[in-house]
């Protein structure tokens, strides 16, 4: 049977002209919306009739509204404005062009482990920012991240409480705040909250992202208070195998039942785990590189595309370093450019497409390139910002950089402040691009 429609849609409230309803919160329906004087969008929460009404709810709501706002970080939602219209509380927020992380979770299953390192040091960003200001967020879960592009963004204040405070929250005495999959053993006891409280959640959250399952799944909300409480955590190997075993005793940290016992701080935490996954160096469900004889293979021998590399009394084939392949990732370039790298190349070198929508630092840390070949006007992409993430990056910065630009834009300061290893005018020849390979790879990696 369909929904009825929602009788919001198309009225105005303080202001913003109510378009869509994207979304339900555990206090309210969220709506894309309009603000008719600044012609901005919006995201505005309209709280539940039954929180509204409860006594001393809407002071107290107004006043965690401004502790919310307060928040300035580029991975917190910014709160624009929150009151009541008539009988009517609600919350203006940022809009985020994007899903949250609980319908990618869903749909994916898990991410690639740098990505969800990625995904949770920014929010671990947002928290630590966050418990700078003595506020403690209390609900972090997949719901309350919001995903645009690469950047993450941590939402949801509502159950935000200030360190040491047991007084200025919008719950009942009594009630258990958080998400039951999510939340720590304290919250459940209703015991003192602190940075650290944010921390185990945080680490659920990981875990949730690394291996594709919350920590503690059992059938019943009991069951999983009880593990909360009492069970030791899951070891993120043995659901993931070729997760480092490392991640093991940082996960186990940072789920300790004792706050005193756990990572200090949310960055703390993610520091940990990236650490170890950057000296584990490419895991097993990466693509190995792979050996080839000079000149190219023989037509009787694997290529790099999908079969098995060749391989000794079972085992993969020793090949010298001398004789082994770079490999060159394309971003962005289009048909025509692809085609002129493959002749530049011949069978010398490993060419790989990044696919679209493909995460161009995400599939630079797992194929570990030694040159990214990077379309500075590809319109899909954002090219320095991209170029920035692969120099920030420990994993990435090794790789050199070869950036394809229009030839009116080879010698502007915007092209000359980025931070690739050499550039590259369109239109260009196979032996123009043979040039720069031969400097940034050897002479060995162009065709003869």
């Amino acid at each position: 049977m369909a929904e009825p429609a929602d009788p919001r849609l198309g009225t105005e409230i303080a202001g913003y002209r109510i378009e869509e309803r994207i979304g339900r919160g555990g206090m309210g329906v969220v709506y894309r919306a309009q603000h008719m004087n600044l012609q901005r969008r919006a995201a505005i929460k309209i709280i539940a009739p039954e929180f509204a009404d409860t006594k001393g709810f809407r002071s107290r709501f107004i006043r965690e509204a401004r502790i919310a706002a307060a928040l300035q970080h580029p991975n917190i939602v910014t709160v624009y404005d929150a009151g009541q219209a008539g009988e009517t509380l609600y919350i203006a927020m940022q809009f985020i062009r994007g899903s949250d992380l609980g319908a990618i979770l869903r749909e994916e299953g898990r991410l690639r482990p740098y990505r969800a390192i990625d995904v949770c040091r920014q929010i671990a960003s947002a928290l630590d920012a966050a418990h700078g200001m003595a506020l403690i967020h209390r609900d972090v879960k997949p719901g309350n991240v919001l995903i645009e592009g690469r950047r993450a963004y941590l939402t949801d204040f509502g159950l935000t409480k200030r360190a040491g405070d047991d007084k200025t929250n919008l719950t009942k005495a009594g009630e258990l705040v958080g998400t039951i999959h999510y939340v720590a053993p304290e919250q459940i006891e209703g015991g003192h909250v602190d940075a650290r409280t944010d921390v185990y959640s945080l680490a659920c959250l990981l875990f949730h992202c690394l291996v594709g399952d919350i920590p503690f799944s059992r059938d019943t909300d009991v069951a999983v208070i009880y593990a909360h409480l009492s069970e030791a955590p899951p070891r993120p190997s043995e659901l993931r195998p070729e997760l480092p075993l490392g991640l093991d005793a940082v996960i186990a940290k940072a789920l300790d039942k004792s706050p005193d016992r756990r990572f200090a701080s949310c960055s703390d935490l993610m520091s940990a785990a990236r650490v170890v996954l950057d000296a584990a160096g490419p895991l097993r469900d990466t693509v190995p590189g792979r050996g080839v004889p000079m000149g190219g293979d023989a037509p009787d021998v694997a290529t790099a595309t999908g079969r098995k590399v060749p391989t000794r009394d079972g085992e993969p084939a020793s090949v010298p370093v001398s004789e082994k392949r770079a490999r060159v990732l394309l971003a962005g370039l289009d048909a025509s450019a692809r085609a002129i790298v493959q002749v530049a190349v011949g069978a010398r070198c490993e060419v790989e497409l990044i696919g679209e929508g493909e995460d161009v630092v995400e599939a630079s840390r797992d194929r570990h390139p030694d040159l990214i070949v990077l379309d500075w006007n590809a319109t899909a992409l954002a090219a320095r910002d991209i170029l920035d993430a692969l120099r920030a990056d420990a994993v990435t910065r090794e790789s050199k950089v070869l950036l394809v630009v229009r030839d009116k834009q080879a010698r502007s300061r915007e092209v000359a402040r980025a931070s690739a290893d050499e550039t590259l005018a369109t239109p260009f020849s196979p032996l123009q691009l043979q040039v720069k390979l031969r400097k940034l790879l050897g002479a060995d990696a162009v065709a003869i």
